[in-house]
This record gives structure tokens, C-alpha cells and sequence, in this order.
């Protein structure tokens, strides 16, 4: 099986995490990337992103020898609390014996502030190796990485070894939607550390995430072209629970409109296989 990239937990939104890894592990799946998302995850708070919270899923994982690959822990995070929040996010990063943090940057400042109000939790980071990646946001506003422009720029603002960039075509597809995804994700290959792999597709005025290959991302064309090349760690990231409209606002759908565990098993199965990975064999595969 290839082990370059993970399935984030995010697919499973509204499901106990204990019935979502022991689907993960049905269909060979060993790398997670946990979602810790608020807006994203029913009934998250920020309470529920806590020590406690993380060391519970730690021993989830290790029970079914899972290893967590990267935490993605979007909040609403600004310059004013973005040291407390971030710090707390590495240090259940690193009890998770994860080597990766993604989540949105302030919105309230420039990266230079970011940089300078989070001292504190980006030097923790560094001391424990933990990468804190910055992910391009899907919501149409102005933001600090907008496009693939931006990888070179932003890069040369790091200032520090545990910074670098996710990379989100799904919500590249929103954000910028008449930009050429395909090229844009090609791009994004020889500046990013991490990349997101999700789908969507445009029904009237909003996007539903779909199976990897079925929708708008060209990433049947992607994976081809790279075929024989080094591509950085991916994570299958699925949130078939969550509505985006073209304005860019969320919404979760209805509680009793989600997938079956089944259902969320076959479209992870035909994802990863559209990634040119292949699962451990499955017994029901379609």
C-alpha cells in the first residue's frame, strides 16, 4: 500500500471517531489526518480541542496501529489570541506524535504580525519538530495565500524552520473559481510541504464535496502528470457533510442526509484509487 498519504476523519463528520478509524482500518487505511475543524465537525467547540480530547484518539489509534500524519485544527484564530491558540494546537499536535499542524492564518493582520504575536508557540514548534502549515483558504475574501503567486512571497516572509504552506486545490476551486486548478496544483508541487486532496462540484449556487475525480480539480490529469514524480505528503481530505456556497459561507447539511458508514467507505475507496494509490484489498469494492 502506499504510504505517502493519509484520509482525514473529516469524511466522517457527525459519526463517533471510534466507528470512523474502525472504517479506516476495514479498508487498509493506516495514516490519518485528524479533523479538529471547527464548522466542519458537528458540535465542535474549542473545549473539544483539548489535552484530554487527544490523548483519548492517541490511544484510539495506537489500538488499531494508526498513526496520526497531521492535525488539521482550523479556528477562528486572530492576532490577539493567535499565540494561545496555536500554541495549544502543537502541543496536541505533538501528543499525537504528529509531524504536522494545519490550519488557517489570522485574517485580522498580515504575516509579519502572525509571526510576531505567535512567537511563543512557533518557537514550541521548532522545539518538538512539529510543522505548522498554512492552508489557502476557500471563502472568496482577500487572504495572505490567495494562489500559487503567493507560495513564493509567503515562503520568503517565514521566519522560522516550522512554518511552510498546505496546499488546498478544493479550495483554490472556490476561492479564485476561474482560475486553472490544474496548474495551480501542478505549481503547487515544488513550494508546499502538504497538500489537500478534495473534490467538489458547482450545483447552482453552492459546492458539494465529492469523490476525488468526480468533480472540477482535474486531478486525474494531476495525478498522470506526476506520475514519476516525488509529490509531497497528501491527505484525502472529504468532508461530504459540509455545503459551500459561492460566497463562500459553510454550512453543515442535516444530520439525518448523511452517509452511511458504507457509503462513506465506497467513495473513500474510489478516491484513493483515483489517486493512483492502492487499499489493502476489499471485500465489497463498488
Amino acid at each position: 500500500m502506499n504510504t505517502h498519504f493519509s484520509v482525514s476523519t473529516v469524511a466522517y463528520s457527525g459519526h463517533p471517531i471510534e466507528l470512523a478509524l474502525d472504517s479506516l482500518a476495514r479498508i487498509g487505511v493506516k495514516n490519518i489526518e485528524l479533523a479538529l475543524i471547527q464548522g466542519a465537525i458537528y458540535g465542535l467547540t474549542e473545549d473539544d480541542v483539548s489535552i484530554e480530547n487527544a490523548n483519548e484518539i492517541k490511544q484510539l489509534l495506537d489500538q488499531r496501529n494508526m498513526q496520526c500524519t497531521s492535525l488539521a485544527a482550523h479556528c477562528h484564530m486572530t492576532i490577539a489570541n493567535c499565540d494561545e491558540q496555536l500554541y495549544k494546537r502543537v502541543q496536541l499536535t505533538h501528543l499525537l506524535d504528529c509531524p504536522r499542524l494545519i490550519l488557517y492564518a489570522p485574517r485580522d493582520g498580515s504575516l509579519f504580525e502572525f509571526q510576531q504575536h505567535a512567537k511563543r508557540a512557533i518557537s514550541f514548534a521548532e522545539s518538538v519538530n512539529v510543522k505548522i502549515l498554512i492552508e489557502n483558504v476557500g471563502d472568496t475574501k482577500p487572504y495572505m495565500l490567495n494562489d500559487s503567486n503567493d507560495f513564493i512571497p509567503v515562503l520568503q516572509q517565514f521566519d522560522s524552520s516550522a512554518l511552510g504552506i498546505n496546499f488546498d486545490p478544493g479550495n483554490l476551486a472556490s476561492h479564485r473559481p476561474n482560475h486553472d486548478l490544474l496548474n495551480e496544483t501542478l505549481r503547487s508541487v515544488d513550494h508546499v510541504e502538504h497538500i489537500h486532496i478534495k473534490d467538489l462540484v458547482l450545483n447552482k449556487d453552492s459546492y458539494e464535496f465529492c469523490s476525488i475525480g468526480k468533480g472540477i480539480c482535474h486531478y486525474t490529469e494531476f495525478f498522470s502528470l506526476t506520475c514519476d514524480k516525488a509529490l509531497p505528503f497528501y491527505s484525502l481530505e472529504l468532508p461530504f457533510a459540509l455545503i459551500r456556497n459561492t460566497d463562500g459561507s459553510t454550512y453543515l447539511k442535516p444530520k439525518d442526509e448523511l452517509l452511511t458508514i458504507a457509503e462513506i467507505e465506497s467513495r473513500l475507496i474510489e478516491s484513493i484509487f483515483a489517486c493512483k494509490s492502492e487499499p489493502v484489498p476489499f471485500a465489497n469494492i463498488g
